[in-house]
């Protein structure tokens, strides 16, 4: 008996490493989503999103659940969705991601599955991607609306803003800042660029006194960070600076306008440059419009 003992242990070894060397393959779930679509099967009779508060809640029917339409004692039925009926498994989850997304409250805004995970007709769901947020989602500071779906402990940052991203995005920004701005505010910009201008240095320190050549070469660049002209006016107002024609004695004349008039009429354009006041009333109005 020990003998047949000491031989059988390792016929059943080789037996096993067969079975995993040269056996069946794991079981890989193969979805039918367009099949479900063709035959009117609703979102919800699978997915019970309805009642879904957070991203971890795990919305993959279960076997009672196909169990309600599909003999699941038929291996035949079962080979509809499963490679392996003899050793059958699970669909893989996507975990670690929206971890507080609520599905309960989209489906109670009269939202349907396709408005975030695409038509099932000819095609399997997709999960939904930050433009797609965007649709319906304004971006805020600091990413506190990114706070409302996804945990602190997720991984939100790009797989391209690697270690010295702070030294060379401002390459990226300038090419295309509609994606920076699928994150980021102007204030999320100016907080780190404005003010003493030392974290980071932006501009070198005498920038102040020889900005204006670059600002009449290189407008556009101005307004990549700039937008609001009004940006420009609280400093040159407050410091008094003003075009060096804006000082001589016929500018303002109470008789005709005197020269501000002329230039006026010949290039409306340029004088709001400075003088737009946005929804206020324009600087003009202070006299022409006693």
């Amino acid at each position: 008996m020990r003998r047949i003992l000491w031989f059988a242990i390792p016929t059943l070894g080789l037996a096993v490493l067969g079975t995993l060397v040269l056996g069946a393959k794991p079981d890989r779930i193969i979805s039918a989503h367009p099949t479900h679509f063709k035959n009117e099967v609703a979102c919800e009779t699978c997915h019970p999103a309805a009642t879904s508060t957070t991203g971890a809640d795990n919305l993959l029917p279960n076997m009672e659940t196909c169990g309600a339409c599909h003999d699941i004692e038929s291996a035949e039925n079962c080979k509809q969705c499963h490679t392996n009926t003899e050793a059958p498994g699970v669909a893989p989850r996507v975990t670690g991601l929206a971890q507080k997304f609520p599905h309960q409250t989209h489906v109670g805004e009269g939202m349907d599955c396709a408005s975030c995970h695409g038509s099932t007709e000819k095609a399997e769901p997709r999960l939904p991607d930050k433009l797609l947020c965007r649709s319906c989602h304004e971006t805020a500071s600091n990413l506190t609306d990114c706070a409302v779906c996804h945990a602190e402990s997720e991984r939100m940052r790009p797989v391209s803003h690697v270690n010295e991203w702070k030294s060379f995005h401002a390459t990226a920004a300038h090419q295309d800042q509609a994606d920076c701005a699928g994150c980021h505010t102007q204030k999320d910009c100016q907080d780190c660029h404005a003010g003493d201008n030392v974290r980071p240095r932006v501009h070198r320190l005498n920038f102040r006194f020889d900005h204006g050549v670059e600002a009449r070469g290189k407008e556009l660049n101005c307004a990549s960070c700039h937008e609001d002209a009004g940006f420009c006016q609280s400093c040159h107002q407050a410091e008094r600076v003003m075009p060096r024609d804006h000082s001589f004695a016929d500018w303002v004349e109470s008789n005709g306008g005197g020269r501000h008039a002329e230039e006026g009429r010949f290039d409306l354009e340029t004088c709001v440059g400075c003088h737009d006041t946005g929804n206020q009333a324009p600087t003009c109005a202070r006299c022409h419009g006693r």
